[in-house]
């Protein structure tokens, strides 16, 4: 398996699908060997260990492993690029310096200055590893991986199978698609012997954006992480008297958190004692703080920036409703951990989590009455509040990816014609 990321060195919801599944399908006798770029040995060590009479379960990150040529590779941490002058030097050194997050631990960010020209080596580092692996399949996680396992199903002649987690489309809402990126996508979907959709709706997409075999295609919807039910908060700094609202997640075009505050508006308008919650870090964040102001919302936005699973958890465990209002989202597992901190939801229809939950409100993003009408039910109507609260807890801790990882071990035996006539 080829992936980017893995808990704890991840930078999304992907990172946390991947633990999660290879964990899975090692429980049920997959034996899986994990291929990552980045990341601190010391930490993948303890996790990759083999119990006698178990499945072996190990994580290899290229950056220390890989030998090409007979010459063994080191990465230097370096933000030097080719061609570059010294006053372009010193504007990036200056950048990066107030931005370095890993300097503690030696760590490199997990995504490169030039992302294609990391994956382009990812892929020179992975094949040559896998070379040295015993395999009956590969399975490549996002495009970050595609041409590494593109090279490696040539070397080897092992058959491929590709999970689109998100698209370009998705990204970028359709506008300003990185057709680089696009390609590589497209590459690694028809090079693949299988490709594994999060969601109908990312099915859909791979069928109609980019031209792939209905046939070809197949969903494996994501399932629930477990939360830690002793992690609580109890609403320091915020009155007792005032009620909730969470969003979470990256704010970006693609999470729909202007729709949020414009819902917000509205709410304030019915249930005054309503303190809203903006969690995360991303490009509109800045544009976010200015517009709840504009709109006369300061005093009721909290904004807090990165944070971590942990505060994550306490996030949710204090929050009266979660609103996930994406404009494209493949999938999106955000509610099912808000589900399982007592926390009823409100999701988009247009998230693929919105075509297996039951229990929560849907609306369309864009309909910013629906959403603030919704929002006023679950703070206003005490009885609705606690159906969705107790009958969203159990559906998402019913949830287990033993299901999912069950749906990619068939998918194995499909490509590899296990159990054919």
């Amino acid at each position: 398996m080829l992936g980017w990321e893995f808990p704890p060195f991840f930078a999304g919801g992907a990172g946390i699908v991947c633990s999660e599944l290879t964990k899975s399908l090692n429980k049920i006798g997959v034996d899986v060997t994990y291929i990552m770029p980045f990341g601190p040995d010391e930490i993948y060590n303890k996790l990759s260990v083999q119990e006698p009479g178990k499945p072996l379960f190990k994580i290899i990150v290229a950056q220390n492993q890989t030998k090409i040529s007979s010459l063994r590779i080191r990465t230097v941490d370096s933000i030097l690029q080719p061609y570059t002058n010294s006053k372009e030097y010193e504007q990036a050194y200056s950048k990066i310096v107030k931005s370095r997050k890993f300097a503690k631990n030696n760590n490199k960010p997990l995504y490169g200055r030039d992302l294609k020209a990391e994956v382009m080596r990812f892929a020179k580092m992975a094949l040559e590893i896998a070379m040295e692996e015993e395999f009956d399949v590969i399975h490549a996680q996002d495009w970050v991986t595609f041409p590494a396992a593109m090279a490696i199903k040539e070397a080897t002649k092992k058959p491929l199978v590709v999970h689109i987690h998100i698209t370009e489309f998705d990204k970028t809402g359709g506008n300003d698609a990185d057709p680089d990126v696009y390609a590589i996508e497209r590459q690694g979907m028809i090079a693949a012997d299988k490709v594994i959709a999060v969601s109908n709706k990312t099915r859909q997409i791979c069928i109609d954006k980019y031209f792939i075999d209905p046939n070809k295609i197949s969903v494996v919807h994501n399932a629930a992480t477990q939360m830690d039910e002793s992690i609580t908060y109890d609403k320091v700094n915020i009155s007792k008297t005032d009620k909730v609202v969470l969003f979470a997640g990256r704010i970006t075009l693609q999470k729909g958190p202007d729709y949020f505050i414009e819902a917000a508006k509205k709410v304030i308008e019915k249930v005054p004692n309503t303190k809203f919650i903006m969690a995360g870090t991303g490009d509109m964040l800045p544009q976010m703080i200015q517009k709840s102001a504009d709109m006369g919302l300061a005093d009721k936005f909290i904004f807090t920036g990165f944070y971590t699973k942990e505060e994550g958890e306490k996030l949710f465990s204090m929050a009266d409703v979660y609103v996930m209002p994406s404009v494209s989202e493949p999938f999106g597992i955000i509610p099912y951990e808000a589900m399982q901190k007592n926390t009823p939801t409100i999701v988009s229809k247009q998230t693929g989590i919105s075509e297996v939950l039951t229990n929560t409100l849907k609306v369309n993003f864009w309909d910013i009455n629906q959403l603030a009408s919704k929002i006023v039910s679950l703070l206003a109507y005490p009885t609705l509040h606690r159906e969705l609260t107790t009958r969203g807890f159990l559906e998402a801790k019913n949830t287990t990816w033993e299901e999912p990882a069950t749906k990619c071990l068939n998918i194995y035996n499909e490509v590899t014609h296990v159990g054919a006539n």
